[in-house]
Order: structure tokens, then sequence, then C-alpha cells
């Protein structure tokens, strides 16, 4: 009888420390998640950033093609122009 109670508080003995141990390893991983979470945060945040940054840059691209459309335009006319005051003179 006294064996069996001997294993049986072994057994308890061994269950509390390794609940011990999985509680401080829960721990470290609740923390170790909650970076993990900050971290992901804020890169979502990085990548809204850039999306609108390259949003933005598309815009830009497009109002840079409109201008260069109309300087070409220009370009064109005041050539014509010079042509004519040329064939005049």
């Amino acid at each position: 009888m006294d064996d069996n109670l001997d294993l049986l508080e072994a057994r308890v003995v061994e269950a509390v420390a390794l609940i011990g141990d999985l509680r401080t390893e829960n721990h470290r991983l609740a923390a170790r998640c909650d970076d993990l979470a900050a971290q992901v945060a804020e890169l979502e945040a990085g990548r809204q950033r850039l999306a609108q940054e390259l949003a933005d840059a598309k815009a830009g691209a497009g109002d840079i093609e409109r201008y260069e459309e109309k300087r070409k335009e220009i370009e064109d006319r005041v050539g014509g122009l010079i042509r004519k005051l040329s064939a005049l003179g």
C-alpha cells in the first residue's frame, strides 16, 4: 500500500511540476503572441501606407502623361507657327 501511495505522490509531484512548466511556457507564448500581433499591426499599417503611396504615384504618373501630351501638342503647334512665319519671310 505504501508503494502505491509513494507512486501516486511521485506522479502528483511530477504532474504539478509539469503544470508549472506548462504555465510558464504558456505565459512566454502569450507574450510572444502579443509581440507578433503588434508586429502584424505595424506591418499592416506600413502596407496601407505603401498602397496609398503607390496610388498617389500612379495618379502622379497619369498627370505627367497628360502634361507630356500637352507639351507635345504645344511643341507641334509652335513648330507649325514657326514654319508659317519662316514661309512669310
